[in-house]
């Protein structure tokens, strides 16, 4: 037996029925001749037409309802306007494509929390005025830094465009030349759509790193449940499992989450030609995929592989002295051809009895990774740390200070080729336990 289909106003749960009529009677005929073929004549009793199709799916998810939504929240803040009768002494700037208020942000090189806050607007507006602009032609390219803020800039000659035309999937986070450590979040296999899913550990996982000053989340893939799953779904509906996880995976201005698109993630594309990757490009600056199966990160002058089975598709070569493994719903670390490996666990109920998550320590010399600590934290009614560990992750790698991934780390004169010496990070029992309880300096 299929699932009931919701209806529009069950859909739109946070608008009364009244604002909603008003929003659909304001659409075009062919906007609304959509409507009919998506719920038919009787919107509180929906069934779709027989010329329902994957076709009209894509137009109705992709334009038509982002349109009604963003109608309902003009619709809405402009009762709030109306109603209000206090005098504010700084009225928010309005976005319109009258005013230059954004693009002069832009161009003056404004992080994305300062242009929030100087046009008193939310990232999800900011998105949205962004997309605007995407629409009408104009090249934006980003830049994520270490803080979790992102910078764009308007490309507008002919080589910014090639850049952009001819950039792989590889992904750089833009550091402080004298920060010699740093600290991110691991997290893998969310499965958001699945029964299963565990939004509630996804969001302790986000207080956390609030708490730990932790501006990066690395996610190993299947952020969603996708096209196949195992057990049960919550959301079937592969348009609305997607603006499910747009709507839902948490948000911070100061964190940035790069990942890697798993099996999951690409049965969207394969079974109903949505492109997670390219959803989040318009929707959610904050959310960055690489590709899917494999994905680099650039970090000072190295870089960490992030990898996530597909059927078809084969582990990338990398020199990366981590590589982080999406896909096994298990955590195990193995150090190999003098690389990092490290398979980690879900973040969710799905082969997992004890969902968790990883905090990474980086220290740099040089601005190469040289150490790396472990802690797997578990977010039970306290967080609980259920181990620690150490690695040395410098071991005799051939470095290369020109092929530095980060063109705002500066770099060493003279010869640019050396080797790296091993150095003795081991750390007896004793003296790990006097280190994590604060027992010695």
């Amino acid at each position: 037996m299929s699932r009931k289909l919701q209806t529009i106003y069950e859909y739109l749960h946070e608008y009364s029925e009244e604002e909603i009529n008003q929003v659909i009677a304001s659409l075009s005929a062919e906007e609304q001749a959509l409507m009919r073929s998506r719920y038919g004549s009787d919107l509180h009793n929906p069934t779709p037409s027989e010329d329902w199709d994957r076709k009209k799916a894509t137009v109705f998810y992709n334009k038509l309802i982002p349109k009604i939504k963003r109608l309902l929240r003009e619709q809405s803040q402009t009762k709030e306007e109306e109603s209000d009768t206090v005098s504010l002494s700084t009225p928010s700037i309005q976005i319109t494509k009258d005013s230059p208020a954004l693009l002069q942000l832009l161009r003056s090189g404004k992080n994305n929390k300062e242009i929030c806050t100087e046009l008193n607007i939310t990232p999800e507006k900011l998105y949205e005025e962004l997309l605007k602009l995407k629409n009408k032609g104009m090249r934006l390219s980003r830049r994520y830094y270490s803080d979790g803020t992102i910078k764009y800039r308007i490309d507008s000659t002919a080589l910014e465009l090639n850049t952009y035309k001819t950039a792989n999937s590889n992904k750089t986070i833009i550091t402080n030349t004298s920060v010699n450590s740093m600290k991110l979040l691991l997290i893998s296999d969310l499965h958001l759509g699945n029964e299963e899913e565990r939004l509630d550990l996804i969001n302790r996982a986000f207080n956390y790193a609030v708490k730990r000053g932790i501006h990066i989340i690395l996610c190993g893939g299947d952020f969603i449940d996708g096209a196949f799953t195992k057990g049960s779904q919550k959301i079937s509906d592969l348009y609305k499992q997607v603006e499910y996880f747009i709507e839902n995976y948490p948000h911070d201005n100061s964190i940035l989450t790069f990942g890697v698109g798993g099996d999951h993630d690409l049965s969207v594309l394969t079974h109903a030609s949505i492109d997670l990757i390219e959803a989040l490009n318009n929707y959610r600056h904050d959310i960055i995929i690489g590709d899917y199966n494999n994905t680099q990160i650039n970090l000072r002058n190295d870089k960490i592989h992030l990898y996530h089975h597909t059927d078809n598709g084969l582990m990338q070569t990398t020199d990366a002295p981590i590589i982080l493994h999406g896909h096994s719903h298990k955590y195990k670390t193995e150090m190999k051809n003098n690389a990092l490996n490290i398979t980690l666990p879900s973040l969710s109920n799905i082969n997992e009895p004890l969902p968790s998550a990883l905090e990474l320590e980086l220290h740099f010399n040089k601005g190469y990774i040289e150490s790396a600590t472990i802690k797997q934290i578990h977010f039970g009614e306290a967080d609980i740390l259920l181990s620690e560990s150490e690695f040395d992750t410098l071991g005799g790698r051939r470095t290369n200070y020109a092929s530095s991934g980060n063109a705002e780390i500066l770099r060493e004169k003279g010869d640019t080729t050396m080797t790296l010496k091993r150095t003795n990070t081991s750390i007896s029992q004793v003296d790990r336990f006097n280190k994590r309880y604060g027992l010695q300096k």
